[in-house]
Formats: structure tokens, sequence, C-alpha cells
């Protein structure tokens, strides 16, 4: 079932999210953080970008 919901908000945030990886950051905390709950929103501004 979550592979479905994963898929879902996908296509959801690729469809509509248009303008590039900042524009489309609104969208995708409200997909993870207000509709399916998978982050708090404490989590979801903690996240870092990948380091090399």
């Amino acid at each position: 079932m979550i592979y479905w919901q994963l898929i879902l908000v996908y296509l959801k945030i690729g469809t509509f999210g248009f303008g590039g990886g900042y524009a489309m950051l609104s969208l995708i905390q409200y997909e993870v953080v207000g509709h399916y709950h998978w982050l708090t929103l404490q989590q979801f501004t903690d996240v870092e970008p990948f380091r090399k």
C-alpha cells in the first residue's frame, strides 16, 4: 500500500510542481508532513542535501 502512495505522490509532485526544486518544496511539505504524516515538520526542516 505504501508503494502506491509513494508513486502517486511522486507523480503528483512531478506533474503539478513546475518551476524547479524550490517551487516544489511547499507541495512536498504538504504531502509528506500534512497529508500522509511520513515526517514531522521538525524532521522535514532538518533534512540536509547529500554531501560528498
